[in-house]
């Protein structure tokens, strides 16, 4: 009984093997007969197959003999996984493979009478990898000064399998995959990128990277946009379109807007609209394009834009402007057309009697634009203060002097004049101080307006109203705007500020004076919330409108009409516990004190613009005047 001694070639072996030096043979002797096939096993076994073949030739050389002695004729028997693919007296035979395959290869020596003997041989074959595509060669790059550039390779040679890519590496990180020897790369502004090819055939076995390539540029900046041109003109805003930027390499950020030299803003289209801009003046705009690294195109050919002439007002209303708020100006914005007077709350006073505060051009002149009268409030509520103001000669100079300079400054039509909280013995002297500030502003040509406590009769030594001399303010001013709302305040108890019932008692008593048309009757659009009954120990918060109805719906509570003051409230428990109570005025309330004044043939005001009940402006009392003779 003979025993075979396999060969075992993995696929890698038999397609590669060619290349690596055969493993000793080790001959398997026959019990008793070790001399026997020492004299006669093979030796030196060793399988070469080329490239991609399907077939190898296993070869041999014969036993080892004695130096001198010739080696005895031996025919071979060659077994491929223990069956026999042929015999032979030569010492090589050629044996067909499959790639993927692994083998087992034995060659016995056979005797004289045809059968095998138990002189055999085995190949110990090393483990070799499958034979992979040649490294491609000669990567290089092309011009780097557009958009992108070119990465170009050699053909790799084929290994075991035909090539069936590139595989294009960035940074170590799969870029693109082809099946040509270039690939064309976008380039980005001020960057180096380092890049490796590597060859696939057709199994997905690659090839070892190629030597990296290094992409390096500089910074161009985008191009100029073209085409800028107008598609929109009002009274206030400029729309502008433009052909985009194509940037040669990088990304675009947005494009900048400039007007009149000065960047305004930045917008990430080819498309932008200036506002807030003033009516019947004419501007300067052009863009650059702008890319992700802060590179910008030289600027477009200028465009200059005049804006719309805009519709003038018709209103009648006197309104305050809270000047530290845009949405005061929005709401202004919004209801020009139905305002007469704007009173913007530009100027205060210190404790050192010192002036302060500025002009806001853009109110002013946006008002103005659309022929609404623009009288800057000059606030100041230090009785101590006002003592001084309308006593000392020189302070009282100094104002009266500050007042009108920054009126004539700012080309404003006038000025309201809201000292509040003055003594009652300086009655008089305010009176002259507002005859003296009168004098001074219409020799300038401007008016003047004085905001002025209410009252429903001239009461001697009050602690707010009895300053006020109505006869004798309304005599010099163009007109004194009467504050028709107060009589409850931040300390006092809850309840209407302007009960419907005194308001009426005001306008009455207004209706006596001399010269009634010069009067404004002014309510609060405002709310106050008083805690745990008020008072000095629980001054009352102020609220806008809508603040005040947004408050009540997060409490749960439903606001009520109180139809003695003609008043909305609505109470609630605080988080601490506290009862609250809120009086606030709607749109309603406030046009029902509105009415009472244009009754009387008195004109009126509101304080202040912002977010008051915005169902307000649709009530027919606002609604514009037509200008023009009456029908």
């Amino acid at each position: 009984m003979s025993t075979r001694l396999p060969i075992v070639l993995t696929l890698a072996a038999l397609l590669a093997v060619a290349a690596q030096p055969a493993a000793a043979a080790k001959p398997v002797p026959k019990k008793g007969k070790t001399t026997t096939c020492r004299a006669q096993v093979p030796r030196s076994l060793a399988f070469d197959r080329g490239v991609r073949a399907t077939s190898g030739v296993l070869r041999w050389k014969a036993a080892a003999v004695r130096r001198g002695r010739k080696a005895p004729a031996a025919t071979y028997r060659v077994y491929r996984d223990g069956l026999v693919v042929g015999q032979t007296r030569r010492r090589s035979m050629t044996i067909n493979v499959r790639v993927g395959r692994t083998y087992r290869l034995t060659i016995a020596v056979v005797t004289d009478h045809g059968k095998s003997t138990r002189c055999r041989v085995r190949l110990i074959a090393p483990d070799r990898s499958y034979r992979a595509p040649s490294t491609p060669q000669m990567v290089s790059v092309g011009a780097t000064d557009g958009a992108s550039t070119t990465i170009t390779w050699e053909p790799s040679q084929a290994g075991d399998s035909p090539i069936a890519a590139y595989r294009i590496l960035r940074e170590g990180a799969v870029y693109k995959q082809t099946a040509s020897t270039s690939v064309p790369v976008p380039l980005s502004n001020n960057r180096t990128a380092h890049f490796t090819v590597t060859a696939i055939d057709r199994r997905g076995v690659m090839s070892a990277p190629s030597d990296a390539v290094s992409v390096t540029t500089g910074h161009t900046p985008p191009p100029v946009p073209t085409g800028l041109k107008v598609t929109e003109t009002t009274d206030s805003a400029v729309a502008l379109e433009w052909t985009a930027s194509v940037p040669p390499r990088g990304r675009l950020a947005g494009y900048r807007v400039l007007r009149d030299g000065k960047p305004l803003f930045q917008v990430s289209g080819p498309a932008a609209r200036a506002t807030n801009l003033f009516a019947s003046r004419a501007y300067t705009f052009s863009v650059q394009a702008i890319d992700t690294l802060g590179g910008a195109s030289a600027d477009t050919d200028p465009l200059t834009v005049r804006t719309r002439d805009p519709d003038p007002t018709e209103g009648r209303l006197h309104a305050f402007l809270l000047a530290t708020t845009d949405q005061s100006f929005h709401d202004f914005q919004d209801h020009y057309r139905q305002i007469g007077t704007l009173y913007p709350t530009y100027y205060d006073c210190t404790p050192g009697a010192v002036m302060t505060g500025q002009d806001d051009p853009l109110v002013t002149g946006w008002a103005q634009a659309r022929r609404v009268e623009v009288m800057p409030r000059f606030n100041c509520q230090r009785t101590s203060v006002l003592n001084r103001i309308v006593n000392d000669p020189a302070l009282r100079a100094s104002w009266i002097d500050q007042i009108c300079q920054k009126v004539a400054d700012s080309g404003a039509d006038g000025a309201s004049i809201d000292f509040e909280a003055g003594l009652a013995a300086d009655r008089g002297a305010y009176s002259s101080f507002v005859s003296d500030l009168a004098t001074r502003l219409h020799g300038q040509g401007q008016k003047l307006t004085i905001v002025a406590s209410a009252k429903i009769a001239d009461v001697p030594n009050h602690p707010r109203s009895t300053f006020f001399d109505y006869k004798a303010l309304s005599a010099v001013a163009d007109h004194v705007f009467v504050m028709a709302w107060g009589i409850k305040w931040a300390t006092s108890g809850p309840g209407a500020q302007d009960d419907i019932a005194w308001v009426t008692k005001v306008a009455n008593y207004v209706k006596t004076m001399p010269d009634p048309s010069r009067f404004i009757m002014g309510t609060q659009l405002y709310a106050m919330d008083w805690a745990s009954g008020g008072g000095a120990a629980h001054p009352a918060s102020s609220y806008e409108y809508q603040d005040a109805t947004a408050m009540a719906a997060t409490m749960g509570a439903a606001p009520r009409l109180d139809v003695a003051t003609d008043a909305m409230t609505f109470s609630y428990t605080g988080t601490d516990g506290a009862p609250h109570a809120v009086w606030f005025s709607d749109a309603t309330t406030v046009l029902h004190r509105l009415k009472v004044a244009d009754d009387r043939g008195i004109g009126f005001g509101v304080w202040r613009l912002g977010r008051e009940d915005q169902t307000l402006w649709s009530n027919p009392l606002l609604a514009p005047v037509p200008s023009g003779p009456a029908p």
